[in-house]
């Protein structure tokens, strides 16, 4: 046998057994079927008569064989051990609220939460990571993934106008974390640690309370990182060229105590956006933590080589048929 070729019916090849059986019966078949007057039998050259008369049978039981070995279906199987890099899940908690309009960050702080987010994608690694957007409602932007391009795609997407803000004004913090915590639960990985990364400005004026959920993303076990994006001045805020508020007197702030008691309360750290090597500090925590591979799987490929025995088996039925019903002129028996 090749080395590393199998059968997908290795049964069938029980059949080979019936070769011998077969050459024996054509046998006495053929010395029944023999005058017993030589001379009157038709010869078409005796050199050419005598090779096929030997030939003949040995190519009949090589076709049998061929057709035999060509149904247990011959294949070669190769195996491919697939890891996936190690790596933690981190899922992208971002605040898309009318307040992140305001321009106390260059050019406003949401395109500030949204070069923070680049920025973490772009230098994951191996990490599942995964993005939730909210304003008064929640929404999850993508799973957790390790396909980074097409995140930082999705990042560009992401403005105030991604959520109906007629229908979602205002900001809910604590939905944004309890939806975190089901999406990150839900895909857990055994021996893979889960993180949590905030980034908002800390308002939040609906939805169950911030520091409700912060319990509750403590105790799935869930590691948590609040980034407060805004300035230390309360700022007006503009939508559409329209100020924001009853009579336009809306300040957004960043509400950095609150910020600090939910991170407490969630057992995690909080971080400043205007801190110098503040991505440096987070991803120093995340190499920390316990790593696993996302799946370890095994693919199996089988190549096929039942072709080649047909293959084999019809030619020498052609030759068999060429030789003894035409060249050599003998009645194909």
């Amino acid at each position: 046998m090749i080395e590393g070729i199998r059968f997908g019916q290795p049964w069938l090849l029980a059949l080979l057994l019936l070769v011998p059986v077969y050459a024996l019966l054509r046998r006495r078949q053929r010395r029944r079927r023999t005058v017993r007057f030589p001379p009157l039998q038709y010869r078409a050259g005796e050199t050419g008569w005598r090779f096929w008369k030997q030939l003949a049978p040995q190519l009949e039981l090589l076709v049998l064989a061929l057709v035999v070995a060509g149904l247990a279906g011959p294949y070669k199987e190769s195996r491919l051990d697939l890891i996936e890099d190690e790596g933690v899940d981190v899922m992208l908690v971002l605040d898309v609220s009318l307040s992140m309009l305001a321009e106390d960050l260059e050019p406003n702080r949401l395109e500030a939460l949204r070069r923070i987010a680049r920025d973490f994608v772009s230098r994951a690694g191996g990490n599942r990571i995964g993005i939730v957007i909210f304003a008064k409602d929640s929404y999850v932007q993508t799973p957790l993934t390790t396909d980074h391009r097409s995140l930082l795609a999705l990042l560009d997407g992401v403005t105030v106008y991604t959520l109906d803000q007629n229908k979602s004004g205002g900001t809910s913090v604590g939905d944004a974390l309890l939806v975190t915590v089901e999406r990150l639960t839900r895909s857990r990985i055994e021996g893979r640690d889960q993180s949590l990364v905030l980034i908002t400005d800390g308002e939040s004026n609906t939805g169950i309370e911030p520091e409700l959920a912060a319990r509750y993303v403590r105790e799935h076990g869930i590691r948590f990182y609040a980034i407060g994006v805004g300035g230390t001045e309360p700022m007006a805020v503009s939508f559409e060229g329209i100020p924001i508020g009853a009579e336009g007197d809306y300040l957004a702030v960043l509400d950095d105590r609150r910020l600090r008691n939910v991170t407490e309360l969630a057992g995690g750290r909080y971080y400043r956006a205007t801190d110098v090597g503040i991505l440096e500090e987070i991803f120093g925590e995340l190499s920390r933590l316990e790593s696993a591979p996302l799946e370890l799987r095994t693919v199996a490929s089988r190549r096929s080589f039942g072709h080649w025995p047909a293959l084999a088996a019809l030619a020498l039925f052609l030759l068999h048929l060429t030789l003894g019903g035409v060249l050599l002129r003998s009645p194909f028996r």
